[in-house]
Formats: C-alpha cells, structure tokens, sequence
C-alpha cells in the first residue's frame, strides 16, 4: 500500500497541517504503508527525511507577497508532481489545503494517472475566514476558488471533513464528491502518563499562531472583564500576522493590562509542554477552526480548556471542557468558571480530559480511521500510471 501526500508545508517543526501530515504518516508507517511527501515547505526530523521531496517555487518580492502566496508557483511543479507519481506508483493521492496550484497541480497528476485523490480542506474554504478581507478582496478571492482552482479540486474521488461544521460547507462546495470524516487526534506518545498539579500562581494560557481568526482580541477583552486578582495571561505562539499581534499588544496597553498579560513568543519541545501542564485552563476562543489542535494537546496534558462552538468541538463538555460562543460575555463567564474551581476540582477536570482525548481523540482510534480509509479509497482506483 503506497500513499503519496501533496501539501504546502510539512515537518514537525512547523505547525498546523504540517504536522497533522507527520503524525497520519506515522501510523501508516505502523501499518507498514510506504509513503512519499511532495512540499514546498519543509521542516522535519530524520526519522522522515528519506520520505521527502521539496518543491521549487518563485521567489516573490514583498510588495507582491500576497499574490505569491496565494499562487504558490513554479513551472517544474507539474513536471515533478507527474513524475512522482508514475515513479512511486501510489495507490492514494492526499492533498491537503485548496487555495493553491500545488493542490491544482497534484490533482491532474493523480487523475492523469487515474490514481484516486482524497482532499483534506483543513477549514480553508470556512465562511468566516472569506469575510475578514472587506467586500472587495472577498470577491476577488471568490472569483480566483471558482474559476482557477475548484472545477479541478472536484474531480477528486473524496472530501475529508474534519468536523461536521466543515462538512456542511464542503456539501455545498463539492456537491457531487463523496466525504469522509475523520477528526484531528493527539498522540498520546509525546506526553507524560503522570499528572502534574497546576501553577500555584494560576494563569490562562493560549497557545497557537498568533491570526485574526484565532481570536485573541476576544480573549484579551475577556480577561480585562474577568477582574480577578492573582491571575495572569500567558499568549504564547509565533507572529503569524504581525500586524494582528502589534494590534494585541496595543490592546493590552490600552486597557491596563501589561502587568497581567504576557506574550511569550514560540514555544516548542519541554517548554511547550511544562506552559500547558502548569496552566490553569487553557483557552482557544477561535472564531473559525476546525478541532484547533492545542484544544488535544492541553487535554492531553492534563488541563482542561475552554474553546467555541466553531471548533467543530461539539462534544467537548463531556471530556470537562468548557464549550461557548466566540463572543465577549459568554468567554468571560466560563473563565469565571474556571477560577471558581478548587484545586482539587482542577486536577479532577485535567484528568477527564485527559480520559477523553484518550478515547476519542488519539491517534490510537483515529490512526486506524485514515488506514481503513486509505485502503477503501485505494480500491476504487485503476492507477495506469501514463508519463
């Protein structure tokens, strides 16, 4: 069983879909699938290098970065693309992301080799995200999806929805291509089994790229509401915008709240993982995201999280976590919530998110989705493999 990822960015030390592609490649390898990785940028460990082919792009001058970006082109793309697939001869294509050529490219390379393809959105086409950019660049970026990129990214065979928000949006964008849907998960190998008692000095604790669509102005405005003394907030992730995060920090001035809020930049490795045991409650109140990792990796560490609806998260309650409405009031009441909590009920909260994750949202349950996917997705192909 041969299955060939195509994705803008991979490796361990990047983020977000870049390191959801490590861990689904590492239990297929479990299940001795081999594997290849097609991406343009790469960030990655040894135990993978082998596996991995970069791809050329275009340098781009600043002043036309965003069009570079959304581009993302370099005229051996295809070329490569197509001889990958002849060579490696996979039995499965998965891309990951829609809003590039790379994806556009590694389509007709699999359908020309009649290899089936799964595309994973990753909450790329979420309604909230085409908003945020003003009537005009909304437009425009709706115009480029329409008439460059979807007529190929529906001739893939599957659609991955992660969560069942993002399946509704992919109804509507790929009305005639069968879904699969299959959540994000943590691996529950890279944390401590031992649990460990929160900081005696309590903080709130986010952690994630530091974007617009992650809401950390929302949660700023809520600790300011929250008026309680001895409690501090740790934002903790690297300047995905810095526009946004220069915004933040302005907001914090302007509110009063320099001696309580913290910016801590990247964190990656033991100092990732002692900020997330040590936190008092972790808070994600992302306007728009699909599971948003850090929600499994906080559980996984042992300390619960409060997160929104538009997580996709929607059974989260049950594994102690605190689930609302990205909006002010609401945010505000559940970090109440939290600093209500007796040590005790803390540590118990930590520990059945912990139970949760372990059930629900491991790689242990969910690896084993991918692998029977992978092999249903496989069978319905005919894989000619035609230079």
């Amino acid at each position: 069983m041969k299955v060939l990822f195509i994705s803008e960015s991979f490796g361990s030390s990047l983020y977000g879909v870049a390191q959801v592609i490590v861990h689904i490649m590492r239990y297929c390898r479990a299940a001795c699938f081999k594997q290849r990785v097609l991406s343009c940028s790469v960030g990655i460990d040894g135990e993978v290098n082998e596996m991995v082919k970069q791809l050329p792009l275009y340098t781009i001058s600043k002043r036309k970065s965003s069009l570079g970006r959304m581009l993302r082109f370099h005229h051996k793309m295809y070329p490569i693309m197509k001889s990958e697939v002849f060579n490696f001869k996979p039995k499965v294509v998965h891309i990951h992301g829609v809003m590039t050529l790379i994806q556009v490219f590694g389509t007709l390379a699999a359908k020309n080799n009649h290899v089936p393809v799964v595309i994973s959105a990753h909450g790329m086409l979420e309604p909230w995200l085409w908003n945020q950019s003003g009537v005009v660049k909304s437009c425009l970026k709706r115009f480029y999806w329409v008439f460059l990129l979807r007529a190929v990214l529906r001739r893939a065979d599957y659609v991955h929805a992660i969560t069942d928000q993002e399946s509704e949006t992919l109804k509507r964008e790929f009305p005639k291509v069968p879904q699969i849907k299959i959540s994000n998960a943590i691996d529950l190998a890279e944390y401590s089994e031992n649990q460990e008692a929160p900081n005696v000095d309590r903080y709130f604790l986010f952690i994630g790229r530091i974007h617009p669509k992650k809401g950390v102005d929302l949660l700023i405005d809520a600790f300011k509401q929250l008026a309680i003394e001895n409690v501090r907030l740790v934002i903790a992730g690297p300047d995905f915008d810095a526009a946004y995060t220069a915004e933040l920090k302005a907001q914090v001035e302007r509110l009063g709240l320099s001696e309580k809020v913290f910016f801590v930049g990247s964190v990656h490795g033991e100092e990732k993982g002692e900020l997330l045991e040590k936190a008092w409650c972790t808070v994600i109140p992302s306007y728009s995201d699909v599971v948003a990792l850090v929600n499994l990796e906080s559980a996984a560490s042992f300390t619960p999280t409060i997160t929104t609806t538009m997580t996709g998260l929607s059974d989260w309650e049950e594994g102690g976590g605190l689930l609302v409405e990205p909006k002010v009031d609401p945010l505000t009441k559940a970090m109440i919530v939290a600093c209500n909590w007796s040590e005790d009920e803390r540590i118990s909260m930590g520990r059945k998110a912990r139970d949760f994750v372990t059930k629900r949202y491991s790689w242990d349950v969910i690896g084993e989705q991918w692998v029977e996917a992978y092999k249903m997705i496989a069978a319905s192909g005919k894989n000619t493999y035609e230079r």
